[in-house]
């Protein structure tokens, strides 16, 4: 059964997938070296920065199904960004098959975890998806000005691009 807010969230998934696939196909146009160096940005490399957006939505996602989470992913665990992208895919099929069968009731309902810090935290769990929303797109959005200073620019990621593309086909 459809239900509103989880088909808004879908909706908003789709979207954040879509630019997401798009500032990983620019990534695996880089060098490792590229990938790794340094930048002004709070994570660091580009590489760091990404790893640290999927690890957010890994652990939000198992957060949300009451799985315990201790340590994040690190970089070190990804060659790659071909092989960053194939994890994101598998965290995207994980999320997805989440948001298929969780209706607006639960989402309104509450989920309780323990950070790495042993803090103990209640969240609503529609917060937590939209936390997961604009957390990726702000290191999207980092991510997308490392790529352009490497020339590797993703363009335009709109929201109304997006739509535009998904009418389209």
């Amino acid at each position: 059964m459809a239900t509103a807010l989880r088909d808004q969230l879908i909706t908003l998934y789709d979207f954040t997938c879509w630019a997401r696939t798009i500032v990983l196909d620019r990534a695996a146009a880089l060098s490792m070296e590229q990938l790794e160096q340094d930048s002004r940005f709070p994570m660091g490399s580009l590489k760091a920065t990404l790893v640290h957006t999927l690890s957010a939505e890994w652990a939000y996602r198992k957060r949300l199904v009451g799985e315990a989470v201790t340590v994040g992913l690190k970089a070190e665990d990804f060659a790659d960004a071909i092989a960053l992208r194939d994890a994101w895919q598998e965290e995207e099929r994980l999320m997805r098959a989440y948001l298929a069968d969780v209706e607006d009731e639960t989402l309104a309902g509450s989920v309780s975890y323990t950070t790495s810090r042993g803090e103990e935290i209640t969240r609503v769990r529609r917060d937590f998806l939209y936390q997961l929303l604009f957390h990726s797109a702000q290191h999207r959005s980092e991510a997308a000005q490392m790529l352009t200073e490497f020339d590797q620019s993703p363009g335009d990621l709109d929201y109304a691009l997006y739509v535009r593309e998904k009418l389209a086909s």
